[in-house]
């Protein structure tokens, strides 16, 4: 029984930094702020279920990362209008460079597992994965802006 919650705390540990491996195009020392950006399709009756079960999943990690300092900030925000399967859910948060972003994975594998058991996850991950699909994960870089003086 041991060994089967390893490996389902392995499996979603893994599901849910996976889009950490995609950083790795990014010097690490780049300052930012850094936002990413995940985009979610759900099927036409999902939302209910998604946000229950984001809500026990994904954004305590978040909130728990936020609150020991590790990212800046984050949110979920759900699209209102067009149809379904287009974008429908989108959950961003932001970092102050890239050097944190490794950090930021390995804590949310840590605390996973301080969260919920093996079994746990696997339900919410299998309720997550009956309802939407990932369109994908996006890196943004935020601009800061500078005043142009007016040269007339």
């Amino acid at each position: 029984m041991k060994s089967v919650l390893q490996v389902a705390l392995f499996a979603f540990a893994l599901a849910m930094v996976a889009p950490f491996a995609g950083a790795g195009d990014f010097e690490s020392d780049t300052d930012g702020p850094w936002v990413i950006v995940d985009t979610v399709d759900l099927v036409s009756y999902g939302d209910a279920t998604y946000l229950d079960y984001l809500g026990k999943g994904y954004v305590p990690l978040l909130e728990k990362v936020k609150s020991e300092g590790l990212i800046l900030d984050y949110g979920v925000m759900m699209k209102v209008t067009g149809a379904a399967g287009d974008g429908d859910v989108v959950i961003w948060w932001s970092l102050k460079s890239m050097a944190d972003y490794e950090k930021v994975g390995e804590r949310m594998g840590e605390i996973a597992g301080e969260m919920h058991t093996g079994d746990e996850w696997q339900v919410i991950w299998k309720k997550l994965e009956e309802v939407r699909t990932l369109r994908g994960t996006e890196f943004y870089r935020a601009v800061e802006w500078s005043p142009v003086e007016d040269s007339e």
